[in-house]
């Protein structure tokens, strides 16, 4: 009998054990899976939070920019000179603005104004910051031509973790003018990461760096761990991927974690909580089985082993209900087959097993809650996933639309205006012209009632005669050379045969009125509608007294003047020969300018001030070919090449005010595109006629043109016995000093920043800044600009690649930065090794650092 109670005692104690176990895993395997999911939906709203708060800053810097106020103080504040009182006017508006942003966002630690060149600080809510630069910051190279957000670095400015958002600032013409640069408070970041709701005690979240180390408001590092981190789930993250496992964290620690790689902040964000404690629930349900098997299982021994001897098959009953029930069938119940202590031990054992049920089933019913609640946050997840994408499409709809339709509103409401306002200014005009013509006119409707009358048909026929009710007396007769006069029926006058028969006419007629005769000449015509039915009919009635009076005199006059004519067409034809020969001296355009149509009416001293662009060009190295060959060559060559630059300037609107021996001198009166255009068609010409220039003896040549636009002094110079016509002023001596400086750069065509300045589009044409040159007698610097539409497609190519890089190391050579601006003029020459100008400026900027 004590066999059986050890061996009872024995199974009791390993059932307990063996359920505890399998229950403690399963309960350990579902809670981990459990955390594994809320630190997955904590590790995606931290990420969404992260992302909306950058977006929503972005938002407010890009709002900031384009407020019209703010534009229109930035622009005066980045482009006035800086002693003005405007530029203290806009300083004074801009840093009551930031202020205010700042007091209002308390995200913005800190927005400066940035020149679109150099990079220089003109406004900072920071005084510190200003008159220093910017250049070689990432922030302000990108910012320049899109708003950009630089992700969280390490400043050396404020020695700092940072995070910049910067925007290009736009003019009305949406040229840029500036930066606008906003640096941020992470402490807003900080709160969202280090929010520990839903992590527990011992949950924690944070950010690494690619260089494995803390990401705070203050610092990179922390005070416990200033250096590098690791653990595995930083390296997975940082080498870009997302997931989840157990490992040892940064201290050492085993956590359970989900690591994701932040790809808009490249960061590394890592959710961590301690297995302890997320395995401290199946810790408590494994104890509490245990011991409460434990001590069923040493009660029921001692009842075994006091009623053993006295129960024996009761005993065995119960033995081989536990044994069941031992093997997870907790539905079975033990026989109570007496009223005494075995009885009782029985229903002892039935509690045991109704306990053991329910808690079991309690468990279950736990983890189905468990499960159904994480089945709801993922539902409430993706929900709102979706809800945002609909309604962002949808706004984005209403957007277009309602765009579309105000655009379609604003052109119908144009529209119709000015048709309205047109067709009310033609019918004005059609009024005024027909009482302006000399000519009787008489509208009938379809009726033959009388619609309208000028008053010409008044003070000839009277137009209440012809329509009086009953008609008056009219006496209408054909002209014809017999002294009888022929009555003329009313009927058939042309004004009322065109409502029935359409066009017609009389030459001849002659009407008694007011005891006059008067011989006239009448039309009539129908106006359809647009289906083809006569709504009027139109006449027209002449007095031709004074031209039958005329004819006779003509007739006589030409008789006298036939003689004088012919005599005349030859003096004439003469005249004509010698006034094209004089155009060809003293163009027409020059005299139009001047106010006269004819070279006869003019005298020295006749001047006009007009702004025109001047245009300026040279044959390089003309003297060493002339000296080869002949002088009748010399002019056969000379005459060649003007012929084909002419028209390109003729075609362009402009004139050609004299040649200078190879040299062109030519003014325009129009804008500075038609200069720009002509000189790029000289060259394009020039390329075409060296094709034919192949030859040892016949060279390819080479030309420079300057131009420059400005006020000059057009006119007429000389004596009584020789005159010549010119132009006078700074801007004629700047065009020619242009042409001049294109041979030491080397460049077929600059023009000064006036002519830029005037050219409707300066983006039609390929451009870069060159140089600034001072006007002779003038403390001005003045801008010089290559266009180089007109070079040959590589070399043209290459200038384009290198525009930004050469503008760049040009900024930086004015800025005095020698260094960095050889090193950017060494990047365009590998580029672009032969662009001379980047050789020059090299040179130049070798001569500054060797001093």
């Amino acid at each position: 009998m004590s066999r059986l109670v050890v061996y009872f005692l024995l199974l009791s104690v390993l059932t307990v054990f063996f359920m505890g176990a399998i229950a403690f895993q399963s309960a350990k395997t579902s809670i981990q899976q459990l955390v594994f999911d809320r630190l997955e939906v904590t590790a995606t709203l931290k990420e969404e939070a992260l992302n909306l708060w950058v977006e929503n800053q972005k938002n407010a810097t890009v709002s900031l920019a384009q407020l019209p106020d703010l534009q229109t103080a930035a622009e005066i504040l980045l482009t006035a000179n800086s002693s003005s009182q405007e530029w203290r006017d806009a300083y004074t508006q801009i840093k009551q603005y930031m202020a205010s942003a700042l007091a209002a966002k308390p995200e913005l630690l800190e927005v400066q104004l940035l020149t679109a060149t150099g990079g220089q600080i003109i406004f900072s809510t920071d005084p510190q910051s200003e008159r220093q630069y910017r250049f070689k910051e990432k922030y302000f190279q990108e910012g320049r031509y899109h708003t950009f957000v630089q992700n969280v670095y390490f400043s050396s400015h404020t020695n700092k973790p940072t995070l910049t958002i910067s925007t290009p600032l736009k003019g009305s013409d949406q040229d840029i003018f500036g930066v606008l640069v906003a640096h941020l408070n992470l402490k807003k970041m900080e709160e969202i990461v280090f929010d520990k709701t839903g992590l527990g005690k011992s949950g924690e979240t944070y950010l690494v760096d690619r260089s494995q180390m803390f990401v705070t408001a203050e610092r990179f590092g922390r005070n416990d761990f200033p250096i590098r981190v690791n653990s595995l789930g930083i390296e997975a993250a940082l080498a870009g991927k997302d997931g989840h496992k157990m490992y040892l964290n940064y201290a050492g620690i085993p956590v359970i974690g989900v690591y994701r790689w932040l790809d808009q902040q490249q960061l590394a964000l890592l959710v961590e909580m301690h297995q302890s404690e997320a395995d401290a629930p199946a810790h408590r349900l494994a104890w509490i089985i245990l011991s409460v098997g434990l001590t069923s299982a040493v009660l029921l021994a001692i009842g075994v082993y006091i009623l053993a001897r006295q129960i024996t098959r009761p005993i065995l009953a119960i033995t081989e209900t536990a044994i069941q029930v031992s093997d997870g069938d907790f539905t079975l119940v033990a026989p109570v087959i007496t009223d005494d202590e075995i009885g009782q031990l029985a229903i002892a054992f039935n509690r045991m097993t109704r306990q053991l049920r329910r808690l079991y089933a309690g468990l279950e019913e736990k983890l189905a809650l468990l499960q159904h609640k994480e089945m709801q946050l993922k539902d409430s997840l993706n929900q709102l996933k979706t809800e945002k994408k609909i309604s962002e499409l949808q706004k984005n709809q209403l957007t277009q639309a309602y765009r579309e339709i105000t655009l379609l509103n604003q052109r119908l409401k144009t529209e119709n205006l000015d048709l309205m306002a047109e067709l009310r200014v033609q019918n004005q005009r059609l009024y005024q012209l027909l009482e302006a013509i000399p000519l009787g006119v008489i509208v009938l409707d379809a009726t033959g009632k009388l619609y309208y009358t000028n008053q010409v048909v008044q003070e000839l026929l009277g137009a209440e005669i012809l329509f009086s009710d009953p008609p008056l007396q009219l006496n209408v007769y054909s002209n014809s050379p017999s002294e009888t006069k022929n009555p003329y029926v009313l009927e058939n006058l042309p004004i009322f045969k065109a409502l029935h028969e359409g066009i017609g006419s009389i030459d001849k007629l002659e009407v008694e009125h007011l005891d006059r005769i008067v011989p006239l000449q009448t039309w009539g015509t129908p106006i359809y509608d647009e289906s083809g039915q006569i709504v009027y009919a139109i006449g027209v009635f002449q007095d031709i007294t004074e031209r039958r009076r005329a004819e006779e005199e003509r007739q006589q006059f030409i008789e006298e003047m036939f003689e004088i004519n012919c005599n005349l067409e030859l003096a004439l034809d003469e005249e004509e020969q010698l006034t094209d020969a004089a155009g060809r001296f003293v163009p027409n355009q020059f005299l139009s300018f001047l106010g006269y149509e004819s070279l006869v009416d003019v005298k020295s001293g006749d001047a006009v001030q007009k702004e025109m662009s001047i245009l300026f060009s040279d044959i390089r190295s003309f003297t060493q070919m002339s000296e080869q060959m002949t002088p009748e060559d010399n002019f056969k060559f000379i005459n060649a090449y003007l012929s084909r630059m002419e028209p390109a300037i003729t075609e362009n609107r402009g004139f050609i005010d004299k040649y200078i021996g190879d040299a062109i001198m030519a003014l325009f009166g129009g804008s500075a595109d038609d200069a720009v255009k002509a000189g790029i068609s000289m060259l394009q010409r020039l390329t075409e006629y060296n094709l034919t220039r192949q030859r040892p003896e016949r060279p390819p040549i080479s030309i420079g043109i300057g131009i420059n636009t400005g006020d000059l002094m057009l006119g007429i110079v000389g004596g009584q016995h020789r005159m010549d016509s010119t132009v006078i002023s700074d801007a004629v001596n700047l065009g020619s000093r242009l042409e001049e400086l294109s041979k030491r750069y080397g460049i077929p065509l600059l023009i000064s920043e006036h002519t830029f300045l005037r050219l409707e589009d300066p983006n039609v044409y390929c451009f870069r800044v060159i140089d600034k040159v001072r006007v002779k007698g003038k403390s001005e610097m003045v801008s010089v600009f290559e266009i180089f539409d007109a070079d040959p497609p590589i070399l043209y190519q290459k200038k384009v690649a290198t525009k930004t890089l050469f503008e760049q190391a040009l900024t930086l050579y004015h800025l005095e930065a020698f260094p960095e601006s050889a090193q950017c003029f060494e990047a365009c020459l590998r580029e672009n090794p032969s662009d001379q100008v980047a050789q020059i400026y090299l040179q130049r900027v070798i001569q500054s650092l060797s001093m």
